[in-house]
């Protein structure tokens, strides 16, 4: 995770655009807006807009399931065309470039989602977010969490480095919940009037969530 943190510092020190520096300058592959869920079954499809569109490709079989198997072409459609029907990641941190089609499984019949599978390559998860002044430490707190809760649905991805960058107004501090999820894996660069703070986890499944910041 070092040297993971080490190439995102650098990316997030000398560039606004974070991912295209690490793609450029950095030994790992790293892959934005990375597709780790699709749409299960098609009861679960509640938009009518959606579920047309999603019929128009026959995205579902006779059954009213999806397949497991898709390229990136068709998940770049999903994602552009119908995001109700996909979720992503911020990025990916990766051992090298996807070779194969990318492969999703449900754990039940009728799970809303069939999650990304790993093939051997997964390195870390990272997930990027933004607040302004009027954000309070509740609110933050509450997003990260919400971030953490979700990813550690994903067998494959619960099990992998978890990083957060977090940009902040100068004014506003976030210590005492780094502190609290992260113990001293955080580090921060200062830009102008915002603070981006890099904050890590080995294992995202390591991360106690038990107890909270800012009680509910």
């Amino acid at each position: 995770m070092k040297k993971i943190i080490c190439d995102i510092h650098n990316g997030v020190q000398n560039s606004r655009k974070t991912i295209e520096f690490l793609t450029q300058n950095s030994s790992w592959t790293w892959i934005g807006e990375y597709p780790i869920a699709v749409i299960n079954e098609i009861t679960r499809v509640k938009d009518e807009e959606s579920l047309k569109n999603l019929e128009k490709i026959n995205f579902f079989n006779e059954q009213g399931f999806s397949k497991n198997s898709y390229t990136k072409k068709e998940l770049d459609y999903l994602t552009q065309n119908i995001p109700s029907s996909i979720k992503t990641a911020y990025c990916l941190c990766l051992k090298k470039r996807p070779t194969n089609d990318y492969i999703f499984s449900e754990k039940f019949a009728h799970d809303r989602w069939k999650k990304i599978q790993d093939e051997g390559i997964f390195e870390a998860l990272v997930e990027s977010s933004k607040f302004l002044d009027s954000d309070n430490s509740r609110v933050i707190e509450t997003e990260l969490r919400d971030i953490m809760r979700s990813a550690k649905e994903i067998p494959s991805l619960k099990t992998i480095g978890f990083v957060w960058i977090v940009t902040v107004p100068n004014s506003t501090k976030i210590e005492d919940i780094l502190q609290h999820y992260f113990l001293d894996n955080h580090i921060y660069v200062e830009k102008g009037r915002k603070t981006t703070y890099i904050a890590w986890g080995e294992r995202l499944v390591d991360i106690n969530m038990r107890y909270f910041v800012n009680t509910p």
